[in-house]
């Protein structure tokens, strides 16, 4: 929709207009699709705020680069933002301020796209996906395509020393893009180098081994008598996580008890997951479990609280703290 606009308003701006589409309708449009950019932009804030999966708070939506979930690609997104709320209040206000200031103003739309695309490109969870490549590269396609026709078109206007210094930019700041997008979001490991928090990285598929459903979620055996998770507890943990498209799963071992087994089953981007704690293979407890930022849930009557993060490795290592829970 922003790709939509930049058009419209390159448009606008070179006059162009011809029996079956005046230009007052392109203007109509473009000025319509901006308002309507601005509440479906508002929604996009506010269903991330609200998903407590990435933790992005209020503040984190207005002032750029506070968050703590993937901040630089975050913070893109929030200038923007901002951007394009200014161009919509100059526009809204052209008469106060004049013509002239608003058009300098209105120059920042050329900001605004690639801000936009690089936040797209540096938060996106579908990003790899080949739809998500496709209408990435069609969106860009169409932007370059505006550029050029507007500078070199018949009646551009621009002057031959202005169009190539444009032409240039254009072409260095495409080129920078694929390459960013190469060597960045479509490639593996991207999730940590964004800045993905350690608790979402112990617990995301990224750059943990494909397997089966049956795997990445294990249904726990009938449970055999033991004993109750004792509280007290303050020990060091490691493991493996595995996934697939859907589902992952951690499988850690308590480092002064080879026997304490613990497996954390999480579905999709749930704020919750399926806690299993066996010891010598009886299972002690199953407990639905919060996964925000420890991966916390009482066991009978200890309260459980696991520290998780991802090692260089690949493997997970963390802390296992347990006490009495609190009624």
């Amino acid at each position: 929709m922003l790709t939509a606009i930049l058009v419209l308003g390159i448009l606008t701006t070179a006059r162009w207009s011809n029996p079956e589409w005046p230009r007052f309708l392109t203007q109509a449009v473009h000025r319509n699709l901006s308002l309507l950019v601005l509440v479906f932009l508002l929604i996009h804030i506010l269903t991330s705020t609200i998903d407590p999966f990435a933790g992005i708070s209020i503040l984190n939506s207005v002032i750029p680069f506070t968050g703590s979930y993937r901040p630089v690609w975050l913070g893109l997104g929030v200038v923007s933002l901002e951007l394009l709320v200014a161009l919509a209040i100059t526009s809204l206000l052209r008469q106060r301020i004049g013509f002239s200031v608003w058009r300098v103003i209105h120059w920042a739309a050329y900001a605004c796209w690639p801000l936009a695309m690089l936040h797209t490109l540096g938060t996106g969870s579908d990003v790899r996906s080949t739809w998500a490549v496709v209408v990435s590269l069609a969106c860009l396609v169409v932007v370059v395509a505006a550029i050029a026709w507007r500078l070199v078109g018949s009646q551009s206007g621009v002057r031959p020393l202005m169009r190539l210094a444009s032409l240039t930019v254009t072409g260095a700041a495409t080129a920078a893009l694929l390459g960013f997008a190469a060597a960045g979001p479509l490639h593996s490991g991207w999730a940590k180098a964004a800045g993905t928090p350690d608790r979402l990285l112990a617990l995301s598929s990224s750059g943990a081994p494909s397997v089966s459903p049956a795997v990445a979620a294990p249904t726990p055996s009938p449970a055999l008598p033991a004993p109750a998770l004792p509280a007290g507890l303050t020990d060091q943990v490691t493991g493996t996580a595995v996934s697939n498209a859907t589902d992952v799963s951690v499988t850690l071992t308590d480092a002064r008890d080879a026997k304490l087994r613990i497996t954390v089953a999480v579905h999709g981007r749930q704020a919750t997951g399926q806690l299993t704690i066996s010891e010598g293979g009886a299972v002690i407890c199953t407990a639905t479990a919060s996964v925000l930022q420890d991966v916390q849930a009482t066991c009978g009557g200890t309260a459980v609280d696991i520290s998780l993060s991802r090692q260089p490795d690949g493997t997970i290592a963390g802390q296992l703290i347990t006490q009495v829970a609190r009624n």
